[in-house]
């Protein structure tokens, strides 16, 4: 008996050095996984990495990660036409079946989630005729711009649109209803109506995504366009056209 019980408070011990240098090491790895995604994604803060799953070493032995979580603030994008960069608020991603090479400067996932918030304010400042954006109410982007109009000469107009994902990497507004403003707004035909929407309905189109996602979904919230994002062949450290 006496024999038995010294092998098991030898495996007990033996087993609380294993989780304690497990836990050590995926401690280090998450730490030089969040550099080098700080690095390769200029960040001004640098981002916090979960590397899920236990043990982490027999994944590591593996060569693949099952789960890695990212959460990271003020990544950037860029708008169309090389326009100003736009800012990802509190981007979040899921990446499963992770392959760290390269001495953890690349993740690639097999596939990957991700959601984050676009202000009003940015995209404002991203469209090239830089229509004033906010929220509408209902899900729905409220549009406020100056526009020329036939016959009626310069007007200042204001409706509201629904937001989509054009081609998995634009946002999209479209549908304006409600176009009220413009001294002579009361006397907008079908036709002015009809102008004044195709130019209240922009299209942006994001370049820089980590390299794999597209745009999956994109919703009007008061704080900003809520985005989320997926893709397979994700690498948080390289970027998309």
């Amino acid at each position: 008996m006496r024999a038995i019980r010294r092998t098991i408070i030898v495996l007990v011990i033996l087993f609380g050095l294993f989780v304690a240098a497990d836990r050590i090491a995926v401690h280090v790895a998450q730490s030089q996984v969040a550099d080098k995604l700080q690095t390769a994604r200029g960040l001004a803060q640098k981002p916090s990495v979960s590397i899920e799953g236990f043990p982490f070493l027999t994944q590591l032995a593996g060569g693949k990660l099952d789960e890695v979580k990212v959460h990271a603030t003020g990544m950037t994008v860029h708008g169309t036409s090389g326009g100003p960069n736009v800012t990802l608020q509190d981007f979040e991603a899921d990446l499963k079946g992770v392959r760290l090479e390269n001495d953890y400067s690349t993740a690639v996932a097999d596939t990957a989630t991700g959601t984050a918030v676009i202000s009003y304010a940015d995209l404002t400042a991203a469209l090239p005729s830089h229509p004033a954006l906010s929220y509408g109410g209902d899900s729905k982007v409220k549009v406020s711009a100056t526009v020329d109009l036939p016959f009626f000469g310069k007007q200042a107009l204001s409706g509201t649109a629904d937001v989509n994902v054009v081609n998995g990497d634009t946002i999209g507004l479209a549908d304006i209803s409600g176009i009220t403003g413009g001294d002579s707004a009361s006397a907008l035909g079908v036709a002015a109506l009809q102008a004044a929407g195709a130019m209240l309905e922009p299209q942006f189109r994001l370049s820089g995504l980590p390299s794999g996602l597209k745009l999956a979904r994109i919703q009007a919230e008061p704080d900003g366009i809520a985005v989320s994002v997926s893709g397979t062949g994700v690498s948080l450290s390289s970027t998309s056209d």
